[in-house]
């Protein structure tokens, strides 16, 4: 296979991230490297979209390696994201005879591999968890961190409100497989949302490591729309390669002052988080069948919010904005949505955020091209115009 690997240095935690077509064959070596002979089954917890050839491959590479596959096949909605869903995974894990010693392995996109990890990091007090990311967006961003969740449901004077991983725990991964064969199955909308976490992680890279993403970015965007498959290996090795140094440098998200640099990962996600629990919107207007919003499209209309707050605040370099507003509508995602509800409303919503300290808001904001900070309580009338900006 065309391998491309990524180590993520956390001392006696550190792993590796496994990039390419074929990456899958890496799980069993993983594994039995990782945790020698002890471990006699995996439990996988298997996303409904990932086509079956997939798990049947990944199913008989485990039971090659002499462990013995139990299964269960979750549907992916931040919905089912839930303390109900994790107790339904617990219990099929408890049911197959799952140990200590045993890794589960989540097939999946983001929301399959945050639940997945969670349940790994509870059952009894914590197991091995192997990461095989399905979709773009998981491969670049939520497979990697150790980062683990699930959504939380709660009731206000204006009905249910859902909040977005407002439980779950840390827990790093044994390994990652991201296995860009399964790429080319998904819906060409499922891969360009995928690419706004790849916006994101340039718009802070230069401040981090020194790397110009912004530049590498844009300029990889043909042969990746195009669908190379490897052009898709370079983007995601770069993205990764630039989390693993923010998880390296921040692991659990240090909110000491304005935050550890891992903070600055949450780019985009306060306004994206915000628009993305409003159930009726829609990436095109036109066609208001295809609300919701998926989680890559929030993220991209966040950071464009993100970048018109910070204009606002007088904070942010000229231009900025303006060129990832070109390299979204060069992606094809959406920089405005109809119906958003009033600003308040909105702003209510942000409030419930989880990086919120002290009954302040907290926004991850540019400075200028490819550097980033935290700002706590911003001037409202800000965060307004970003709210503003992507309304249509």
């Amino acid at each position: 296979m065309n391998a491309r690997e990524v180590r993520v240095e956390l001392g006696e935690r550190a792993y590796t991230v496994h990039i390419g077509p074929g990456a899958l064959l890496s799980v069993p070596a993983e594994i039995r490297k990782r945790l020698g002979t002890t471990p006699r089954r995996a439990f996988v917890v298997r996303d409904s979209g990932v086509p079956a050839v997939f798990f049947d491959e990944l199913a008989a590479l485990l039971s090659d390696a002499e462990l013995a596959v139990s299964s269960i096949e979750l549907v992916p909605t931040e919905q089912s994201k839930s303390i109900a869903t994790l107790e339904r995974v617990l219990a099929a894990m408890a049911s197959s005879g799952h140990s200590r010693a045993d890794p589960v392995v989540a097939l999946g996109g983001g929301i399959v591999g945050d639940l997945a990890g969670f349940a790994a990091a509870s059952y009894q007090r914590g197991v091995p968890v192997v990461q095989c990311p399905t979709t773009l967006l998981a491969m670049v961003d939520a497979s990697v961190g150790g980062k683990t969740g699930v959504n939380l449901r709660v009731a206000n004077d204006t009905g249910d409100r859902l909040l977005k991983n407002f439980v779950g725990a840390f827990h790093q991964p044994l390994t990652v497989a991201a296995d860009t064969r399964v790429l080319m199955s998904l819906p060409d909308r499922h891969r360009r949302a995928g690419l706004a976490e790849c916006v994101k992680h340039a718009m802070i890279a230069l401040g981090i490591t020194g790397a110009d993403l912004m530049s590498e970015t844009r300029a990889a965007m043909p042969g990746v729309l195009a669908g190379e498959e490897d052009a898709y290996g370079r983007l995601i090795e770069r993205s990764v390669a630039l989390k693993g140094e923010v998880v390296r440098r921040d692991e659990r998200e240090s909110i000491a002052g304005l935050g550890g640099v891992r903070m600055l990962l949450n780019l985009g996600h306060t306004f994206g988080h915000a628009i993305e629990t409003i159930p009726n919107l829609s990436p095109n207007p036109a066609y208001p069948e295809l609300a919701p919003l998926h989680h890559g499209e929030a993220v991209g209309l966040g950071l464009l919010a993100a970048c018109r707050c910070a204009e606002r605040l007088g904070m942010c370099e000229p231009g900025v904005g303006d060129e990832v507003l070109g390299i979204l509508d060069m992606i094809g995602l959406p920089s405005t949505v109809r119906d958003l509800p009033d600003t308040d409303e909105v702003r209510s919503r942000m409030g419930a955020d989880k990086k919120a300290a002290g009954g302040k808001l907290r926004l991850v904001l540019p400075e200028g091209r490819g550097r980033c900070r935290v700002v706590t309580n911003p001037d409202e009338t800000a965060v307004a115009a970003g709210i503003d900006a992507i309304r249509g």
